[in-house]
C-alpha cells in the first residue's frame, strides 16, 4: 500500500496492528495529553505508563497485560485536586515524575516508590493565576511548567540536588496547553492560538518568536521533532509545522514564526501527540476517532498509517520505541491503555 503527499509522490504505509491493553484500576479523565510513557534513553524499551483520572494518576507497567493484570499491583497518587497533566523525566539525578494540578506542581521520586519530594503552588490572586498545565524538561537539567495566566516558571536542581524555583516569564496573554522542548528551545502554545518560541540559558526563559493565532482556534498540543521543527495541533483538527530556523522581521513585536506546513489531520479537536525520539514521525489522536501516523519533514507531512476506532474519543497518544515501531493510545473513560506495535518499517 502506498500513500501520496503534497507533493504527489508515493511513500510505503506503515501498519501497525494491536499488541496488548494494560489495564488501569480507574478510568481515564477527558483531559488532552492524557498519557505519559517513561522511555530510557539507553534501552529501546518501556519501562512505565501514568494516565490521569481525575484527582489520581495511575502509574502501570508492561506487566499489567488485561489478562493477568486483576491482582498486580499499581502505583495510585492521589493528589487531591484536578490533575491537568504528567510527564516523566530526570533531574539532577533524580528519576522523576511530574504532576501538574489545580493547584500547582507536584513531583516524584520514581526510585522512592513514588515518594513526593517536591510541590509548588502556583497560586497567585495578583497575577490570576489557578492552575498549571504544560510540562517540558531540558537535558535532566530545567523544568518548565505553564500556567492559567500564560506565564512559564522555571524550576532546576541546586547544589545539593534539591529543585528550587528558578524563573518566572509572562509570554503568552491565555491559558498555556501544552509545551515541548528541543535542546535549548521550547516550544509552548495557548487556548488562543499562539506558539511561542523561547530559548533557556542559565535558567532564564528568553522569547525568541511567536506565531500568528490563526483564526483564533486553540492550541491544544505540541512537540518537537528530533530535528528541531515545532509541530502544534489545533482544536479544530489541523496540524500547523513551524521551523525555529525561519524567523519574519516584524518592528513591533519579537520576530514572527511562519508556518511552512498546514494540514487538516483529523475532523475534530486533536487531543495529543507524539513526535518518535529517534525517526521522523508524529503520532497523533483526536476526538473523531482516528489515529494517524504522519511522516514529516520541513517541506511535507505525509499520512503513513489511519486506524479509526468507532465511538472512541480519543485523549492521549505516545510512542513507547525511540524509533516509532510501537505507540499507545487512552481514551475517554477507558480502563485501557491499547498498546500498538508495527508490522513493517
Amino acid at each position: 500500500m502506498t500513500a501520496i503527499n503534497a507533493h504527489g509522490t508515493h511513500r510505503r504505509l506503515m501498519l501497525y496492528s494491536k499488541e496488548k491493553q494494560i489495564f488501569v484500576k480507574g478510568t481515564v479523565s477527558a483531559v488532552t495529553n492524557n498519557v505519559a510513557v517513561n522511555v530510557s534513553k539507553y534501552q529501546k524499551t518501556l519501562h512505565g505508563f501514568a494516565v490521569i483520572d481525575r484527582q489520581t494518576v495511575h502509574v502501570v507497567g508492561t506487566e499489567n497485560a488485561v489478562d493477568d493484570a486483576a491482582d498486580v499491583p499499581q502505583h495510585c497518587l492521589d493528589t487531591k485536586t484536578d490533575v491537568t497533566q504528567v510527564l516523566w523525566c530526570t533531574l539532577g539525578y533524580i528519576n522523576c515524575l511530574v504532576v501538574t494540578c489545580s493547584e500547582g506542581l507536584i513531583i516524584y521520586d520514581c526510585d522512592k516508590q513514588f515518594k513526593r519530594i517536591y510541590t509548588h503552588n502556583c497560586e497567585d490572586k495578583n497575577m490570576k493565576e489557578k492552575y498549571a498545565k504544560g510540562i517540558a524538561a531540558f537535558e535532566c537539567t530545567y523544568l518548565c511548567v505553564g500556567n492559567s495566566n500564560g506565564s512559564i516558571r522555571v524550576f532546576g536542581p541546586d547544589e545539593d540536588g534539591q529543585v528550587v524555583f528558578l524563573d518566572r516569564k509572562l509570554f503568552h496573554g491565555a491559558p498555556i496547553t501544552d509545551m515541548s522542548s528541543y535542546k535549548h528551545n521550547l516550544v509552548s502554545c495557548d487556548e488562543s492560538g499562539c506558539t511561542v518560541l523561547s530559548q533557556i540559558d542559565c535558567g532564564e526563559l528568553m522569547i525568541i518568536a511567536r506565531s500568528k493565532m490563526f483564526g483564533g482556534h486553540p492550541c491544544t498540543t505540541t512537540e518537537m521533532t528530533r530535528v528541531g521543527l515545532m509541530a502544534v495541533g489545533y482544536g479544530c483538527g489541523t496540524i500547523r509545522m513551524f521551523d525555529p530556523a525561519v524567523k519574519i522581521i516584524n518592528g513591533d513585536a519579537e520576530d514572527q514564526l511562519p508556518m511552512i506546513v498546514q494540514i487538516s489531520a483529523h475532523a475534530r479537536c486533536i487531543t495529543s501527540m507524539s513526535a518518535a525520539k529517534d525517526a521522523d514521525l508524529l503520532l497523533s489522536v483526536s476526538e473523531d476517532s482516528w489515529i494517524r501516523v504522519w511522516k514529516i519533514s520541513s517541506t511535507t507531512i505525509t499520512l503513513v498509517y489511519c486506524y479509526m476506532k468507532e465511538d472512541t474519543m480519543f485523549v492521549g497518544c505516545q510512542f513507547i520505541t525511540r524509533n516509532g515501531s510501537k505507540f499507545c493510545t487512552t481514551a475517554y473513560d477507558s480502563q485501557y491503555i491499547t498498546c500498538y506495535t508495527v508490522n513493517q518499517l
